[in-house]
């Protein structure tokens, strides 16, 4: 395919992938520039079946046609706007790069879309779309697309004294603390929550993961200190995402690398959003499990293995959910308790969530110069929220 000199010494058209890399049905490749250019460029490599040059081309048109002088490839291309075309071909990752290649020898520039976006699109809205496209669940993806739609835009916007809305640090506060009060909610529609198991060696908390999951992610075997080392699995429980974390058992007498592993074990669990110690009822109690529960007395408690004969002959914590990963009672009021202590309440349509650590960590800022009543400061933060120079 030839490419033209005249095109070249133009502005450049830009060119990106809008769907995700990798096997799919469909891909959608869009190419902006200016209406010329973009009309010579495409024009080369694209052969409409009706025979119209692109810029004839009516606006949201599905246009049929081949791609390519050679090899010829069946594809739809629509023109979203003047500057702007969409070409829909097969979602295989070998139909894209021959097209990203082709309008590359035409002078276009291949682009993140990300980068493609900024030239239309303010920055905020680009941030938006970008965690959008990083949500795992649909309830997360339903929130977030409200955040994108204006929602969060316009609170912040409501955030900037004007001659409208004067400097008032008492009520701009309550409004950031309102946001603020959602931060650990928006952080995590992108990032799963961190769930930790732990307890004593072959309580079962490999079993647990495996019911909760419904298949067997993690490796069960009879003999204490098996699991050395972290593994993780993660899951969506009433819409939102959680990772599971089947920790080393926990003994004060352990070998080298055993304790090596439960080293490890205490660190992701202070770091975890949620611990669950669990404790095997068909077993004696031992003081390692009292330690444990002193150690983390936040944690949710699991009196494990009710299918078995009760053995723990002394009072379970009041707070304990008898749990069967073999029959799975209490499996169901376990995960229900879980998800309520940590979404205690969900976010309605009309509410603004902050979904970045970069948005959060600003607000924070604004809350800190509000209780020092300093404006300048203050409005530089919300300007920075915005993305606004």
């Amino acid at each position: 395919m030839t490419s033209h000199p005249e095109i070249q010494s133009q502005q450049p058209c830009q060119a990106a992938l809008l769907t995700p890399r990798g096997r799919g049905a469909v891909a959608t490749i869009r190419v902006q520039g200016a209406p010329a250019v973009l009309n010579q460029v495409l024009q080369a490599c694209f052969h409409a079946v009706n025979r119209k040059p692109l810029i004839d081309q009516r606006l949201n048109q599905i246009v049929y046609g081949l791609w390519g002088e050679s090899n010829s490839e069946d594809l739809v291309l629509c023109r979203i706007d003047s500057d702007t075309v969409d070409i829909h071909c097969h979602g295989g990752m070998a139909a894209v790069e021959r097209i990203q290649e082709d309008l590359r020898t035409q002078g276009c520039e291949i682009q993140s879309w990300q980068t493609l976006a900024r030239r239309k699109t303010p920055a905020l809205d680009v941030e938006l779309q970008e965690v959008l496209a990083s949500a795992t669940t649909f309830r997360a993806a339903e929130i977030l697309l409200r955040q994108s739609q204006g929602l969060l835009q316009t609170t912040f916007e409501a955030l900037l004294p004007g001659e409208q809305s004067p400097f008032e640090p008492q009520r701009l506060q309550s409004q950031v603390q309102e946001l603020l009060r959602w931060k650990q909610l928006g952080l995590h529609l992108t990032r799963p929550w961190n769930v930790v198991l732990a307890g004593r060696p072959n309580v079962g908390k490999s079993s647990l993961i495996n019911a909760i999951l419904g298949y067997e992610r993690s490796i069960v075997f009879d003999e204490a200190g098996t699991t050395r080392d972290v593994l993780t699995a993660t899951t969506a429980l009433s819409g939102w995402p959680f990772q599971f974390s089947d920790t080393a058992g926990m003994r004060e007498e352990a070998e080298h690398l055993e304790a090596a592993g439960i080293q490890r074990a205490e660190q992701i669990l202070n770091a975890a959003d949620a611990c669950v110690i669990l404790i095997d009822t068909s077993q004696p109690a031992h003081p390692d499990d009292q330690r444990l529960l002193n150690l983390w007395p936040a944690a949710l408690i699991v009196a494990h293995k009710t299918d078995l004969p009760d053995r723990w002959g002394a009072p379970l914590p009041p707070q304990a959910i008898p749990v069967s990963s073999v029959t799975k009672t209490g499996l169901e009021a376990f995960l229900q308790q879980l998800v309520q202590h940590l979404i205690p309440q969900s976010p309605d349509e009309q509410t603004a969530v902050p979904v970045t650590l970069r948005q959060v960590e600003l607000l924070e800022q604004a809350a800190e110069a509000l209780q020092a009543e300093n404006e300048q400061t203050y409005s530089a933060l919300i300007h920075q929220l915005l993305l606004r120079d």
